[in-house]
């Protein structure tokens, strides 16, 4: 059975490994995206799945006469995992020192993890196999979009660049938008809209006005914004802390400030999941011999893998910002 990071991070408190409950701790707070997706595990570096194509043709018939036989047809692809960590040194002195200074080698953890986490989020939107990177969501969606089409929305506005909180009618528009995302994702409900932060704000005003603004928690008690139920996240910035993971400078609909929203529905085998060839593993290797450092190694083995294409969708166009008159 497929589990998310959360429950194994709960299960390694559960062992007594505090040090690996920390690390997926410190890591999902900054991984909303990681807070959702199931993994599931096995010792391949890579596994075959089953990828819907096209569905079986049914019909009638009349009275003692029969049915066509029809089956539904796959195509077989290969999903390849990626090796995804990083070593964290503490020099022996600074962590003797370390009363003075707060634990020196947990400081050193905690950044780590929130830069892992930056860079996770960053490679689920644009990873590129070529890098040695998982291949992300925007890249799957650019491979289905021709067989597909309805995967892949012109949201932008009639007038370019002109904001979808402009006036009611763009807010209006924005929202039908919103709703052809949601319905082209499977089940017509997907369980996450992904957005960068302009973004997140304007879509959080465009509710608000009408009154249609829903809130929760999420597992560290933060508020998260939802529509319809479907968690609105904000994807955040990449490891350098200043670039947008979804850009506002995007063109594909003739502007020169638009962005977009993504559509992910999730689920193991069916939908979008994450593989894995064991949870996120941590390992203190004491001081190294090399060099007089106290070294944690992290690593992750890691991928995504999508059996429907009809789990991600895109809407591009959109421009996140008021340009009222």
């Amino acid at each position: 059975m497929a589990l998310t990071l959360a429950e194994y991070a709960k299960q390694a408190y559960e062992d007594g490994n505090l040090l690996l409950g920390n690390i997926a701790d410190w890591f999902l707070m900054e991984s909303n995206v990681a807070q959702l997706i199931p993994w599931q595990t096995n010792p391949q570096l890579a596994v075959k799945i089953i990828s819907w194509n096209t569905l079986p043709t049914v019909g009638w018939r009349k009275i003692n006469a029969s049915y066509s036989e029809s089956t539904g047809k796959f195509e077989h692809k290969i999903e390849s995992k990626y090796i995804f960590g990083h070593d964290i040194d503490v020099d022996v002195v600074l962590a003797k020192a370390g009363s003075t200074v707060g634990d020196v080698r947990q400081n050193q953890r905690k950044m780590s993890m929130k830069a892992m986490a930056f860079e996770f989020n960053d490679q689920f939107i644009n990873g590129d196999p070529a890098n040695d990177e998982f291949k992300g969501i925007s890249a799957r969606i650019d491979d289905i979009a021709t067989a597909f089409s309805s995967q892949y929305i012109d949201a932008g506005s009639s007038t370019n660049n002109r904001g979808m909180l402009y006036d009611t009618t763009e807010r209006h528009y924005f929202m039908d938008k919103v709703a052809e995302l949601i319905h082209v994702t499977a089940e017509h409900k997907p369980d996450a809209l992904y957005m960068n932060a302009k973004m997140y704000l304007a879509f959080e005003a465009a509710l608000r006005r009408e009154n249609v603004l829903k809130q929760s928690e999420d597992m560290f008690g933060r508020i998260i914004n939802s529509y319809g139920g479907i968690p609105l996240i904000d994807i955040g910035i990449k490891a350098d802390q200043s670039t947008e993971i979804i850009p506002n400078n995007e063109t594909l609909s003739s502007g020169s400030e638009e962005t977009s929203i993504y559509a992910v529905k999730y689920g193991e085998e069916e939908y979008l999941w994450g593989v894995q060839q064991e949870s996120m593993q941590v390992r203190d290797l004491g001081e190294i011999q090399t060099k007089p450092v106290y070294r944690d190694r992290v690593e992750w083995v890691c991928g995504l893998a999508v059996s429907n294409p009809r789990s991600l969708a895109r809407a591009y166009g959109f421009v996140a910002d008021n340009g009222a008159s």
